[in-house]
């Protein structure tokens, strides 16, 4: 081995180099990859290493208790802190890392993300940086891991131990027993114990006797009894939940095979969904980070399993899959700020974005306000990473979330959030629904057909912006939504503004498929009904809206009656040709 001295440039370099290497990992837990103070300590990081290997082909670094070494001499002496390179790397198995030149810029980051992705997981459950490290493969970072099947297990000394032989039947050992020494045993069959006159420099041997007197042996005292029934009920109460779930990940990693892979994935999730319902959210969320690490791995190795990792997440985010966490969420005891608590607003933000179903309605009947203000963040987390789940989910969100919404939907690019803001606009609050209107009318994206319920708002001044942006040009699909809102739900207008206006937009953004349906309803009608005052107003409208088409076929009609002996309708027309 080289023998290195602290003066020594070689030494000098790696030393700086694992500054920065620590330094990069702690930045990486504080701050996204993408924010200027990660960039800046990645970019640290590549530079001392480069520098390094442009003089040596490599740098090991080995890994012991909190600390890493170079050619034995620690360049690096860390804390027993989830921030820090050596106790992580030390905590999950690594021996040591080794960095080759060509090392690229994307290998360094991936591996302080992957360092970071780890960093929590708990201290009883190893391997977890060690398999991301053999799932990434990277090119020209090497490493190598604990090998805890290869370690030595103490051996059990038995040599101090010598068994009685079975009685016969006249009381006297059998003949043919021999010792582990080869030599006949005999003597007393009932003695148990240790021969006091042995000497001190030699170990004493343990003599086990059993007895053929009756049932003595298994006859427990009552304290015997008492110790034994305790340790069947720690037995049976033991949570053996992350011994499986260790377990059943490592069977994921190595399953080629479809079929068993997806039989494992089934016992996955019901051990993720037993954590959740025990308030194991911890062992919940180490399963989703692996699964998510998983799914991205897999998309070159197999790119089969991709989808059967969203059905899983899909499947978890599901309301009956979250009864637990929902009814301690809805518990007034529930504490805000707890272990499990922390961990359990981390599962929620590693689930499928569709949990904004369930989680947006349940948001105004949680009891504590810090939980409502946690629970808030994580459904702005999931609104930032599916806008169109959003817009799906915002019919059930009470206002107070849809306002706390507004200022994030703004921060989206506008293509996606103004989508969010149609959905908004057409929310049950009118508080929600002026601010949504307002904010896309300034950004000139109203959509008369997306927003065409506005047409019956309680606002008149809504009811008139969509009804003009309806008027501004003949359109197919607009005119098909008016006659039928007119054919469907005209007779329960009450205002009669505004069942007219409805007509003139229609005589605006209408063709000749108007005239027929216009025609029906100016002449139409049984006598009992045809001067009812609704009647009225409805030739009126069909007057108005024939006149409004402009083209020959609707202006014969509204002469014909205008000439017509039915006064209702001759008055319509006149009216609306302006005689």
């Amino acid at each position: 081995m080289k023998i290195l001295h602290s003066s020594d440039p070689e030494l000098k370099g790696v030393f700086n180099f694992s500054l920065a290497f620590a330094g990069a990992v702690k930045n990486y837990t504080l701050y996204p990859a993408e924010h200027a103070i990660a960039k800046k300590h990645l970019l640290n990081f590549s530079r001392h290493l480069t520098r390094f290997l442009a003089d040596y082909d490599s740098l090991r670094l080995d890994v012991e208790k909190n600390s890493l070494r170079y050619g034995g001499e620690i360049v690096y002496q860390g804390t027993a802190e989830e921030s820090d390179v050596a106790y992580l790397l030390g905590r999950d198995g690594v021996q040591y890392l080794e960095f080759k030149k060509g090392i690229e810029l994307w290998e360094m980051q991936s591996l302080l993300k992957l360092i970071n992705d780890h960093r929590m997981v708990d201290e009883e459950n190893d391997g977890d940086i060690v398999t991301a490290l053999w799932e990434q493969d990277y090119p020209h970072i090497g490493y190598k891991a604990i090998d805890i099947l290869s370690l030595d297990a103490p051996a059990i000394n038995l040599s101090g131990f010598k068994v009685a032989p079975p009685p016969m039947a006249n009381g006297q050992a059998s003949a043919d027993f021999v010792d582990d020494a080869g030599s006949q045993e005999s003597g007393d069959l009932f003695d148990e114990g240790i021969d006091e006159d042995f000497p001190d420099d030699e170990a004493p041997s343990v003599v086990l006797a059993i007895t053929a007197k009756g049932n003595d042996l298994w006859e427990l005292s009552p304290l015997e009894r008492y110790e034994l029934e305790k340790m069947v009920a720690e037995e049976e109460q033991l949570d053996n939940t992350d011994n499986v779930i260790d377990i059943l990940l490592i069977i994921l990693v190595l399953q080629n095979d479809r079929e068993d892979f997806t039989a494992t994935l089934d016992f996955l999730q019901d051990r993720f969904l037993h954590a959740l319902t025990n308030q194991r959210f911890d062992a919940a969320l180490k399963v989703l980070n692996n699964m998510l690490r998983m799914r991205d791995s897999f998309q070159r190795k197999k790119q089969w399993a991709r989808p059967l990792f969203d059905d899983f997440l899909e499947t978890v985010s599901r309301p009956e899959s979250l009864r637990g966490p929902i009814r301690l969420l809805l518990d007034p005891e529930t504490r805000a700020y707890s272990q499990q608590i922390e961990y359990l607003w981390r599962v929620l933000c590693q689930l499928s974005p569709t949990v904004l179903f369930t989680l947006g309605p349940l948001l105004p009947d949680i009891p504590s306000a810090k939980m409502r203000q946690a629970l808030g963040s994580v459904i702005i987390h999931h609104a930032r990473r599916a806008p169109e789940i959003l817009a799906r989910a915002l019919p059930k969100f009470d206002e107070e979330l849809c306002l706390r919404l507004l200022p994030i939907v703004r921060d989206m690019e506008p293509a996606i959030g103004n989508r969010v803001f149609l959905a908004m606009a057409l929310h049950d609050s009118k508080g929600v629904r002026t601010r949504a209107f307002d904010i896309l009318e300034q950004r000139h994206q109203l959509d008369p057909l997306v927003l065409f319920p506005l047409i019956n708002d309680p606002d008149p001044n809504v009811r008139g912006k969509i009804l003009a942006l309806l008027s501004r040009q003949r359109n197919e699909q607009y005119e098909q939504q008016l006659l039928t809102y007119l054919q469907n739900g005209g007779n329960r207008i009450a205002d009669k503004e505004h069942l007219l206006a409805c007509y003139k937009a229609l005589g605006c953004c209408g063709s000749k498929q108007s005239v027929p349906v216009l025609k029906k309803i100016l002449t139409g009608g049984k006598l009992g009904k045809m001067f009812s005052r609704d009647a009225m107003y409805h030739k009126q409208g069909a007057a108005i809206a024939l006149h409004g088409l402009g083209i020959a076929e609707a202006d014969q009609i509204l002469r014909e009656g205008a000439a017509g002996i039915l006064p209702d309708v001759r008055l319509a027309c006149k009216k609306a040709m302006g005689q």
